[in-house]
């Protein structure tokens, strides 16, 4: 059975080693519809603490809050999912709108980090999603869903295969699908245009990424999972699903399931349950029109995403692995492609950096227009251990100000 770090063993020479090598983590967490602008973004020279950010104070000299920075983009919602890509790439198809992404931070990331891992990756929703609000997307532009029954969850992170023989063997593909179409697909290729061609190139790019998820897996098969308690229950409201989730993060990170975590709070599913009455989602509230009484409960909505975070936060804190916190060892981006929903606007978004190699305590606040949010993960990706100059639409990097 895999176990965390355990002061009090002896620590053989192998487990030395990766101590002195610290692994290093990523946990992503975007939310769609942004967060209230006017009560989000410290002002400078203020000492107000904006209201989304007071649950946070317990942890000020932890993390960062990065104020006027955007991707250079105009998408409204349709945009949001170039959190974490820097690029909004969409295709109209008759005169509906499709997006075409990019790879995102978290799957660049999990190339390096989590390559000695079970898991690539995890993508997790606080409750159930669409698509297009999706916060991951791999190297082809696909974008991958995330699950949002912790039930399921804890049976892929903890629940040994039945039978891993049977289980091996039909994960076991001997030869390439693509090997065995190899020669009808240069015929293929011939025949058809430059854009029929581009879609096919991606479907097989695409189906070569799967069967490499299928070889890692096959590689995990006969490794046991770790052995936790299992779950009773199914959070039946948006927030209580986030807080089990959080938890499920840091026992994946723990357990060096993976060490790159997406987390995805879409615009709706579970009820929100704000002053003793059930939303079905708070996506009205986010278009306010600046009644004040509804940004006052879109205030107290997000407020509650903030203190999600914090119990996360406090609960990496807790978590000893082997010298430092696992919150020492994880960095953590909050933040949305949504700069202000009630506008649809796309600039100067809502970007919290907490935890890991990073320096803290202060807020940075940049001239709208002047830093691409890439900039700043180009210094998070550095600091992660990740040799790149460059990310999507970057133009360097905030290293004097971050690392």
């Amino acid at each position: 059975m895999a176990l965390p770090f355990l002061s009090s063993l002896p620590m053989p020479l192998a487990a030395a080693q990766a101590i002195a090598e610290p692994r290093k983590r990523l946990v992503t967490i975007g939310t769609f519809l942004g967060m209230y602008p006017g009560e989000w973004h410290p002002t400078a020279g203020s000492d107000r603490v904006p209201k989304l950010l007071e649950p946070l104070m317990p942890h000020r000299d932890d993390f960062t809050v990065v104020s006027g920075v955007d991707h250079g983009i105009n998408g409204g919602h349709k945009g949001t999912p170039s959190f974490l890509s820097g690029v909004y790439q969409p295709e109209y198809i008759g005169e509906s709108i499709m997006v075409r992404n990019q790879v995102t931070l978290d799957q660049f990331a999990a190339k390096t980090l989590s390559k000695d891992s079970r898991y690539h990756s995890l993508q997790f929703g606080a409750s159930e999603g669409k698509p297009t609000q999706t916060v991951s997307w791999d190297e082809n532009g696909v974008p991958l869903l995330p699950e949002a029954d912790p039930m399921k969850v804890f049976k892929k992170l903890f629940v040994n295969d039945l039978n891993p023989e049977a289980a091996s063997k039909a994960m076991d593909l001997k030869r390439s699908v693509l090997d065995m179409v190899a020669d009808d697909a240069k015929s293929l290729q011939k025949e058809i245009g430059y854009e029929d061609r581009q879609k096919v190139d991606d479907y097989f790019s695409s189906i070569r990424d799967v069967e490499k998820r299928i070889e890692r897996q096959q590689q995990w098969v006969n490794t046991p999972k770790p052995g936790i308690p299992p779950l009773l229950e199914r959070p039946t409201t948006f927030h209580e699903n986030l807080d089990l989730m959080y938890e499920l993060t840091a026992l994946a990170l723990e357990h060096d399931s993976t060490r790159v975590v997406s987390i995805e709070l879409p615009a709706g599913g579970l009820p929100i349950i704000f002053q003793g009455r059930q939303l079905s989602g708070y996506h009205g509230q986010s278009h306010h029109g600046k009644d004040p009484e509804v940004v006052d409960e879109l205030v107290n909505i997000e407020t509650m995403h903030i203190q999600s975070l914090e119990r996360f936060m406090t609960r990496l804190k807790s978590i000893d692995d082997g010298g430092a916190s696992l919150f020492d060892r994880t960095q953590i981006l909050f933040g949305s492609g949504l700069g202000n929903g009630s506008s649809h606007s796309n600039k100067n978004l809502p970007v919290l950096l907490a935890g890991g190699d990073l320096k803290h305590g202060r807020d940075l606040i940049f001239e709208e227009g002047t830093t691409p949010l890439c900039n700043v993960f180009v210094t998070m990706l550095q600091q992660l251990g990740i040799e790149t100059d460059s990310f999507a639409v970057s133009t360097g990097n905030i290293n004097n100000e971050l690392a």
